[in-house]
C-alpha cells in the first residue's frame, strides 16, 4: 500500500537539503519543508510508538498546534 507520508517526509528532506544549498530567498520555502518534515516526524513516532488511543490524539494534537505555533513565530521573524 502507498504511504504518503512516507513520501512527503523524504521530499521534505531533500527539499530542505537542497534548499540550504541555494540563495537565502528560498528561507521561507525551507523553513515550510522543515517544519513539514518535523511534523510528519513525529506523527510517526506517535504512531508506531503510542498505544492509547486517547494519548496518541492527545499528542498529535499538540504536535499540529505546536507546528502553527512554530510557523507563526517564523513569519513574525520575517516580517
Amino acid at each position: 500500500m502507498f504511504d504518503l507520508s512516507w513520501l512527503l517526509l523524504r521530499l521534505a528532506a531533500l527539499f530542505t537539503l537542497g534548499a540550504f544549498l541555494v540563495d537565502i530567498e528560498i528561507f521561507v520555502l525551507v523553513t515550510g519543508f522543515l517544519l513539514l518534515h518535523i511534523n510528519l516526524g513525529l506523527r510517526t513516532i506517535i504512531g508506531d510508538y503510542i498505544h492509547v488511543k486517547k494519548v496518541k490524539l492527545c499528542l498529535i494534537v499538540l504536535t499540529r498546534i505546536s507546528s502553527i505555533e512554530l510557523t507563526r513565530y517564523v513569519l513574525e521573524l520575517l516580517i
